[in-house]
């Protein structure tokens, strides 16, 4: 899947570029942080956005990079290395399993309401599961960067920065658990 949207949609900066080579100046050091040896990539597109896929790559966007200070990029590769992608399968599976179930109350016919009910409960389990992933993301990259002596300020900045971005648009069925309430829980942690 990632290999088809990278010739399909995303374009991968070449070794040589300045962003290719500043994540790898950052995150070469960390490569074998807690056995994970992920495979880093970076994007040339605008967004504001890091994640990982089901290998362990983990792939940054070059508009992020623009926002972010080295520390601050620092703590979302923490973040990202954080095993988000295996737990967002394994509810993927699960929310399937619940879709499923919902449309299936009317027997063999799949009724709309059903399909819609059915995807109204995966909604709501995928953004609450997620919203909980992303803590215990954030915990990650703040003690990934505590036990690697970066200024966990640069946790509450790199979430301070992505919530004048949101601005304030986290809901129930967000994916993610607003940013600045995200930055308020990692200054009283640190």
């Amino acid at each position: 899947m990632r290999a088809y949207e990278e010739r399909a949609r995303e374009q991968v900066a070449p070794p040589g570029s300045a962003y290719a080579k500043r994540l790898a100046a950052l995150a070469d050091r960390f490569r074998k942080y807690d056995g994970l040896v992920p495979n880093f990539k970076v994007y040339l597109s605008k967004q504001v956005n890091a994640n990982a896929s089901a290998d362990g790559s983990i792939h940054v966007y070059t508009g992020l990079m623009d926002l972010m200070s080295d520390q601050e990029l620092l703590f979302v590769i923490g973040y990202v290395k954080g095993g988000h992608s295996a737990k967002a399968m394994r509810t993927a599976l699960t929310t399937s399993g619940l879709r499923k179930a919902a449309t299936a109350v009317s027997g063999s016919s799949l009724r709309i309401a059903d399909a819609q009910l059915g995807g109204l409960i995966a909604g709501v389990v995928n953004a609450q599961h997620s919203q909980s992933q992303e803590i215990q993301s954030d915990d990650y990259g703040l003690a990934f960067m505590k036990k690697n002596n970066i200024p966990p300020a640069a946790a509450e900045s790199a979430l301070r920065k992505l919530a004048g971005l949101s601005k304030g648009s986290a809901t129930i069925l967000s994916s993610h658990p607003d940013p600045g309430k995200r930055a308020d829980r990692m200054a009283k942690a640190r």
